[in-house]
């Protein structure tokens, strides 16, 4: 037990360098360039817009390959681990962000080849262990409130995109930068027992009988992982919401199994058949 407390806290403690460095070092300087990569961002936008439909994928244990691959027809935003269920579809994101720095802290370099590019927050990017990437600017809730809410300024990744405790919140702002009315948000089974805390700082190890995500082997048991911060994401999604409302734009919650209560309900049998309808 003494071992193991040793190894947990060598480990936390060359994170928390690490994400020092990147995060407060590294991150002011990525804010600075941010608006040469504007071009980029021009170019990446004219190549996936001209849909009114996106998926939002999350990574919840309700998320099914099957799933993915009958709704396949649409673009999609997806994140973090996403790539364990390659294997078992045709499916693929159309755009992949990340964000969390304690996960890209520990992801190795070999798991960025399954995408074409990494979508990387100004804060935390050059923790990324690829080249690939494009970096968007990351803002507080209460920033993205002002601007998008009470203003009305460009929604866009250089203006910036909330965290909400939560990388669901940035990918249905990606969704609605490309030019959504409409995004199906599916795999957001919301439900983290035991790992529950108010602010996101704690960090816990993941239970060994529990699982909350699509994979058994997203995360081992006893590894280091962010507490979710259920109260602070349950803010951020309905900032979210309202954030859309404003744009007309429909957010329409078909995980199989939930208890998000920010957006309205459906089915994924409904969203096949409206799609296929088209």
């Amino acid at each position: 037990m003494v071992k193991l407390l040793d190894e947990r806290q060598t480990f936390l403690a060359k994170y928390y360098i690490a994400n020092a460095i990147h995060s407060r070092i590294r991150g002011r300087l990525n804010a600075l360039v941010l608006n040469r990569s504007a071009a980029r961002w021009d170019s990446l936008r004219a190549t996936v817009a001209g849909h009114d439909t996106w998926l939002v994928v999350g990574n919840g244990p309700s998320l099914k390959a099957d799933d993915l691959t009958a709704l396949r027809a649409i673009p999609s935003v997806a994140s973090n681990k996403i790539n364990l269920l390659f294997d078992k579809t045709p499916w693929r994101p159309t755009l992949y962000n990340i964000a969390d720095p304690l996960l890209l802290y520990k992801l190795p370099a070999a798991h960025f080849d399954d995408f074409d590019l990494s979508l990387l927050p100004h804060t935390v990017s050059s923790m990324a262990k690829t080249r690939n990437k494009l970096v968007w600017r990351m803002i507080p809730d209460d920033e993205g409130r002002r601007k998008y809410l009470e203003g009305a300024e460009e929604l866009s990744p250089l203006n910036g995109f909330i965290s909400g405790a939560s990388i669901t919140n940035p990918n249905l702002m990606f969704a609605m930068w490309a030019g959504a009315k409409t995004i199906y948000l599916i795999g957001c089974d919301h439900f983290y027992a035991n790992e529950g805390h108010k602010d996101g700082t704690r960090k816990t190890a993941h239970p060994v009988a529990q699982s909350h995500h699509f994979h058994p082997d997203y995360r081992k048991p006893g590894e280091i992982v962010n507490a979710a911060p259920i109260e602070w994401m349950n803010r951020g999604y309905a900032l979210l919401r309202t954030i859309a409302d404003k744009r007309g734009v429909r957010i329409i919650n078909i995980s199989r199994q939930t208890a998000l209560e920010a957006f309205e309900r459906g089915t994924v049998e409904e969203a096949v058949a409206h799609i296929q309808a088209r």
